[in-house]
């Protein structure tokens, strides 16, 4: 069923993805009824293009929504609106049940709750099948083929990543078993080799990189992930291009918090970081900078249905704001990171100073020993990844404590959960003759 879902889908967005292809984001294309398209169309050669688009387009998509919810899940967002994302979402309390599970239900386009499961699910599955077709077609069939190669390889790559970041378990081959997200980290890492070995260059490379580095560190192969995103070279970012011209192509972090007010910047992001980790912790005359990472803007009133009060986050202007997937802002944290783990605090210190300068920020205060290193760790990571995806995932494997605390009352008849992941819904069980035996 998955396949069919993915396949139907596939032909629907196509068209679309060639607008990211050409630049021309804001402008649809006439298309014909995506009835009068079979898939013998797409597996020829002469399609070869359109599927790289596909693939880039689509995983757009999951990553915008991914984020998404990685902020409002953890601790980056708060719901505002008193819809069903108090209840899904924000509450840590998600609902596996039926069709009508949300993270397994919501798609590309909706405007009311993130979506998990299908865009990822979708975009792992294209992006192994267009895989599939230009390995098995020839030089001669498409001239550009290696290049494909390494870029659907490395979307590939950072689906499974995401993939796993999100769910408590998972299933990365059609109809297969069920797997823990280190399986899936796994077949990341190949997916980021498969990049490499088919010639990524210049900026794909890096991407490939740091993907692959974010990957070993979330093994916990800390060494090895130091040694991958050293390569990085300064000034390198991978930005993922979003418009306002379809729904299904806005940068949905600025649409839920700018402009449909559905979720506003939670209060450990408010002030940052004088009130970082959570409030509790927030200093009674606080003297340290506001970090202009985390920029946020309060609007001074409150939802309309709730009086909650609404705070934006500048990061983001326009549906066609770009989000940033890779940089060398990240490689660099990753290098940070082992070398704490390795006792160099030195040269954690050197590297957080050096990002801090760079955003006009003075020195951190010299912390020598592990719990305060680590806790300069969350807060840079914190900042520099800013509502690009890190953050649920963060929470899960540095032990940060999520906010609102577990077991508050949520203010809307429901009290705050301790789900930091994704089960698997019911709709991988009800159609995985693996996983029910049928």
């Amino acid at each position: 069923m998955i396949k069919q879902m993915i396949k139907a889908s596939a032909l629907v967005l196509a068209p679309i993805a060639l607008l990211a292809s050409c630049d021309a984001l804001d402008e649809l294309l006439s298309v014909e009824e995506p009835s009068r398209v079979v898939a013998s169309d797409l597996e020829n050669p002469n399609s070869a293009n359109l599927l790289v688009a596909s693939v880039a387009n689509e995983f757009r998509c999951a990553h915008t929504y991914h984020a998404t919810a990685s902020a409002l899940t953890g601790n980056e967002w708060r719901d505002a609106s008193n819809n069903t994302i108090s209840n899904i979402w924000d509450a840590r309390i998600h609902d596996t049940s039926g069709y009508g599970s949300q993270y397994a239900q919501r798609d590309c386009g909706d405007t009311f709750s993130p979506a998990i499961y299908r865009p990822l699910s979708r975009t792992r599955w294209l992006a192994d099948y267009v895989l599939g077709l230009l390995n098995e077609w020839t030089d001669a069939d498409v001239p550009d083929r290696t290049q494909m190669i390494a870029e659907v390889a490395m979307y590939a790559g950072y689906t499974y990543t995401l993939f796993a970041e999100s769910m408590c378990e998972l299933v990365v081959v059609e109809n297969g078993p069920v797997v823990s997200p280190a399986d899936a980290f796994g077949v990341a890492i190949e997916r980021y080799d498969q990049s490499a070995a088919a010639g990524a260059s210049g900026d794909l490379l890096n991407a490939v990189r740091v993907g692959k580095a974010r990957t070993q560190l979330n093994l916990g192969q800390t060494s090895a992930a130091a040694g991958t995103a050293s390569a990085v070279p300064e000034g390198f970012e991978w930005l993922l291009e979003y418009s306002g011209a379809e729904s299904v192509t806005k940068n949905k972090q600025w649409e839920f918090n700018v402009d449909n007010n559905m979720v506003t910047v939670a209060e450990p992001y408010r002030d940052f970081p004088c009130n970082f980790p959570w409030p509790d912790d927030m200093m009674s005359d606080c003297m340290r900078e506001l970090d202009p990472r985390v920029k946020v803007t309060d609007q001074e009133r409150g939802h309309p249905n709730t009086e909650i009060p609404l705070w934006f986050a500048e990061k983001y202007q326009s549906a066609g704001s770009p989000v940033q997937l890779a940089s060398w802002e990240e490689a660099q944290l990753i290098i940070a990171e082992a070398a704490i783990e390795a006792g160099n605090y030195g040269q954690a210190s050197s590297i957080f100073n050096t990002l801090r300068a760079n955003a006009g920020l003075s020195p951190h205060m010299a912390m020598m020993d592990m719990n305060g290193m680590m806790d300069q760790l969350i807060e840079e990571r914190a900042a520099e990844l800013f509502l690009e995806g890190h953050h649920l995932w963060d929470l899960r494997r540095l032990g940060v404590r999520p906010y609102p605390p577990i077991g508050q009352d949520d203010g809307f008849g429901a009290v705050y959960g301790n789900q930091l992941c994704f089960d698997l819904p019911a709709t991988e069980f009800q159609n995985n003759t693996t996983i029910t035996g049928g």
